[in-house]
């Protein structure tokens, strides 16, 4: 079983290269298993990428990736009424995550432990 340790780290790595869909923040978090314990793990983890300032939830827009506005409370609610309204199958749809400064920065430093 994947812990949550790995599941950020994921995360972290994925944005590396592209800002992480929410179709993967859902697979990662619930292994495919729609349910409320994992629907709340999930959230779980969106809240902590949020807090630590990892990553910021955000859309495509015109001039490439705008973040959301507000702070981390905003967020989780945002992200939990978007991903209900998905029904938990986002299938492209979404917003996505993108890394922050300190995000990338723990990123890269696990990128070259490895």
């Amino acid at each position: 079983m994947i812990d949550d340790d790995e599941i950020v780290g994921e995360f972290l790595e994925d944005g590396l290269d592209d800002w992480v869909s929410l179709h993967n923040v859902v697979w990662f978090t619930t292994r495919g298993e729609i349910t409320e314990k994992s629907k709340t793990h999930a959230m779980e983890i969106l809240g902590r990428l949020y807090s630590d300032g990892l990553m910021v939830p955000g859309r495509l827009g015109d001039v490439g990736f705008e973040d959301w506005p507000g702070g981390v409370s905003e967020w989780v609610t945002r992200s939990r009424s978007e991903l209900d309204e998905l029904d938990w199958k986002p299938m492209g749809a979404g917003f996505r995550l993108r890394l922050t400064e300190h995000g990338e920065a723990i990123a890269r430093e696990a990128e070259s432990r490895s």
